[in-house]
């Protein structure tokens, strides 16, 4: 199996950009990393991204809904392959969000665990909502996900999961420090007992596509 790296935060966290981070770091190493995005392009996925406003619950269905197909299709067939997937965003973004909008997060976490895998490692990018949203401000138009006082709700209900795999890192530094400590989580993971397993699959896995 590959690993599973989850790359989690409030919106104008740098995601996306530390997501790909790793996959080229991972790619220099040579190993195989691919990553994906929540919500997917399933038609669950599509319909949360063409509308604005959905009642919370309905949201939270459509997610899981979402999640579950993009696990089947995309997740799990990667991960058998020996492919490292890092998500931009996962299952913890659900328990934040849709548990800042009202409903349990622990609901919320216990519905996702009970189909989707849990990351080997979770980057929490946490920054403070004003920061965050200045650097929206930036270079695009607000969402409906991105007012601050809700961003606040967000933010604590992702600094209270209590997880051995999630790692807190300090997101309103500079993108060259939060890119130094994930770095480092990353090397951490990759000098693991477990890495060395995933490396002996990896190579088992390429020796038989060669032949």
């Amino acid at each position: 199996m590959g690993f599973l790296i989850a790359v989690e935060g409030i919106d104008g966290a740098g995601k996306t950009t530390i997501a790909y981070y790793i996959r080229d770091i991972l790619q220099k190493l040579g190993f195989k990393a691919e990553v994906l995005k929540e919500p997917s392009d399933s038609e669950y996925g599509k319909i949360l991204k063409r509308w604005d406003r959905l009642d919370p619950q309905k949201e939270l269905e459509l997610f899981i809904l979402d999640r579950k197909e993009d696990v089947a299709r995309n997740i799990l067939p990667r991960l058998e392959k020996c492919v490292t997937v890092i998500m931009d965003r996962y299952y913890y973004s659900s328990v934040a969000y849709q548990g800042a909008l009202g409903i349990d997060p622990e609901k919320i976490l216990r519905i996702n665990e009970e189909f989707a895998p849990k990351p080997d490692l979770t980057i929490l990018l946490d920054i403070s909502p004003e920061i965050a949203v200045e650097r929206i401000k930036k270079t695009r138009t607000l969402t409906k996900f991105e007012d601050i006082e809700y961003l606040r709700k967000v933010r604590e209900i992702y600094l209270s999961l209590n997880s051995d795999e999630i790692r807190r890192v300090d997101a309103s530094k500079s993108i060259e420090e939060v890119k130094e400590d994930c770095h480092i989580l990353l090397l951490e993971l990759l000098s693991s007992s477990s890495f060395w397993e995933f490396k002996l699959r990896w190579k088992f896995s390429n020796t038989i596509a060669d032949n």
